[in-house]
């Protein structure tokens, strides 16, 4: 079986292929190109001798922060190294769980429901819909031998979203049928604000919300991620069973900083907002060459590549040359081939690979 290589996997790809990994560009990790927070790098050297200590046990100035910033009780969020600990914890909570998971989809839900020993079935968005949601399809796919619905929205990698509202309908459903509904919104920062789910969490306590600083925040190797429920069992229950301290005194310090600079929130949603519908245009002008899009809701877009030309993995390999590494997804359930996903970069950069598409498929 051929490699499938991940946006993480910078070193590895620098490693085969022979090029200094600080000269690629990873179109693959889906990391906001906008550096770090302008607060953050003013301020933390004046706050690196919190190491010194441990950091608060229950994590309440950070939470506060986090509260601040989504909108919900901090009561209600708990915190982890990464919303990978989080997903991990949540999925542990019921014993062997059974888990509908709604595909195309990130692969360590399914990972993880394995290692609780659980069974993981799909919920395939379809590609003649676009990927869109249909709410009512798949309400009627719970049923109550389900203990858990895994949502990723907007999705990975398809960056289709469901709007809160029509979120509300699935959570009525899995209320009824004691399912936990599991939403992974580490990229609803980049997304309208329609399909924040977090201020629902309070209303209905079957919601889980899982975010991330990694992404949005241009900070992966911080290891910071947070959920949300109303469900106070549920919180004490991971919280007892989690380790403790999993989030390091600085990187509580740095998110509480990242969280409070307003100012570089709206940049990023700004560039973000204005660099997808540009790259969309190109886009658009790449469809006599067979090239389609699936529209984009975050801040990554999903490609179709045309039948007969360059496949997916040629697209891949000639841009990996060129010091571009994209996503190609094979790998993804749900997915049939010559789909790849790339993140909006710099424009200067996604020009460069625009370019090269057009070249590759002229």
């Amino acid at each position: 079986m051929k490699e499938a290589f991940h946006g993480s996997d910078v070193e590895k790809i620098a490693e085969r292929y022979g090029i200094p990994a600080e000269e690629i560009v990873s179109f693959a990790a889906n990391v906001s190109p906008m550096g770090l927070s302008d607060k953050y790098l003013k301020h933390i050297a004046e706050k690196t001798g919190c190491v010194e200590r441990y950091p608060e046990r229950d994590y309440k100035r950070l939470r506060k922060a986090v509260s601040g910033y989504c909108h919900a009780e901090y009561e209600d969020i708990i915190v982890g190294s990464g919303s990978s600990e989080i997903i991990s914890a949540v999925i542990k909570h019921r014993k062997s769980p059974n888990v509908l998971i709604v595909a195309p989809a990130y692969a360590e839900y399914e990972r993880n429901v394995r290692i609780a020993g659980g069974r993981a079935r799909y919920y395939r968005l379809r590609e003649e819909r676009g990927f869109e949601f249909d709410t009512d399809v798949l309400t009627a796919a719970l049923s109550d031998d389900l203990d858990m619905l895994m949502i990723c929205n907007p999705v990975n990698p398809t960056g289709t979203a469901l709007s809160a509202e029509r979120l509300e309908q699935v959570l009525i459903r899995c209320e009824e049928l004691d399912i936990i509904c599991v939403v992974d919104e580490t990229y609803v920062d980049f997304a309208d604000p329609v399909y924040d789910a977090s201020p629902l969490a309070g209303e209905h306590s079957c919601l889980f919300v899982i975010r991330s600083m990694s992404k949005f925040f241009c900070a992966p190797g911080l290891r910071l991620g947070y959920g949300i429920t109303s469900d106070k069992d549920l919180l004490m229950e991971i919280e007892e069973n989690k380790d403790p301290w999993s989030v390091s005194s600085l990187s509580a310090e740095a998110a509480v900083l990242m969280l409070s600079d307003t100012e570089y929130i709206e940049r990023v949603r700004g560039y973000m907002t204005e660099e997808r519908i540009r790259v969309c245009k190109r886009l658009d002008r790449l469809k006599s060459l067979g090239i389609s899009y699936v529209e984009p809701k975050a801040n990554f877009v999903l490609v179709h590549l045309p039948d007969g030309k360059m496949t997916a993995d040629g697209f891949f390999e000639a841009a990996i040359r060129k010091k571009m590494m994209i996503r190609n997804c094979w790998d993804y359930k749900g997915l049939e081939k010559g789909y790849i996903r790339f993140c909006f970069m710099k424009k200067e950069d996604d020009d460069r690979l625009l370019s090269l598409m057009e070249e590759m498929y002229s």
